[in-house]
């Protein structure tokens, strides 16, 4: 019995150091939750509401749900606004749009001057994606984009710009780290499978098996995979 203490010991010990760390990163987080009323665009002139969280060392996770307006409300609809900054922190947002909400349009400004971004948009979003230096990032292969992010973005929905439109959902990112960009449908992590093939590695291996019927397959189908922005 006295043999099988060592590897006891050194069990607990790791369960006890994987409690620890968990322990600090859930104190270094901060975890909010917000629900965001429709109001009438002719009531917030003037008076704005702005959801706001900040943070200096800690990093934020953040849950937002636009709600629906009530059935009488018939006017247009003012855009929430939400603020997310952490000095050094990453930012984790997901954005939840309730059924009947489909108008209850949002403005998220995000700020992770030293660390990373991760946002999950709900499937019906549409409208611009405004990242600061994108250019940069881009060719720093610091920008990820889902599979049903990059298909609605293909089909016009989202557009990586700053000017808005009335109707448009607005998302803008200031960010040292990655950038991951999804969408609510790709939630489960069997999606999260990253490509890290660029255009000129697709063509090699289109070459060398003769054919994109054989690359898909090879690839396990090219739609499954999250790819570079």
């Amino acid at each position: 019995m006295s043999r099988l203490t060592p590897p006891l010991s050194l069990l607990s010990n790791l369960s006890a150091l994987s409690a620890s760390t968990t322990t600090t990163e859930e104190e270094n987080t901060i975890f909010v939750t917000e629900q965001f009323l429709p109001r009438k665009q002719d009531a917030v002139f003037g008076d704005p509401f702005v959801f706001q969280t900040s943070a200096t060392n800690q990093h934020i996770r953040a849950r937002l749900i636009m709600l629906s307006p009530f059935p009488s409300d018939t006017a247009a609809l003012a855009k929430s606004v939400a603020y997310l900054s952490s000095r050094f922190g990453s930012i984790k947002a997901e954005v939840f749009r309730t059924p009947g909400a489909e108008n209850h349009f949002f403005r998220l400004h995000i700020f992770a001057c030293s660390a990373g971004v991760k946002i999950t948009l709900p499937p019906s979003f549409r409208g611009i994606v405004s990242i600061n230096d994108y250019e940069d990032l881009r060719r720093r292969r610091q920008i990820r984009c889902g599979r049903g992010f990059n298909e609605r973005m293909r089909r016009g929905f989202i557009r990586l710009e700053s000017c808005a439109l009335e109707n448009d959902d607005e998302v803008f990112i200031h960010a040292e780290g990655k950038i991951e960009l999804m969408l609510r449908t790709e939630g489960d992590s069997s999606d999260r499978v990253w490509s890290r093939m660029d255009r000129g590695m697709r063509k090699i291996f289109q070459r060398r098996l003769g054919s994109s019927r054989l690359l898909d397959s090879a690839l396990g189908a090219e739609g499954s995979s999250v790819l570079y922005c």
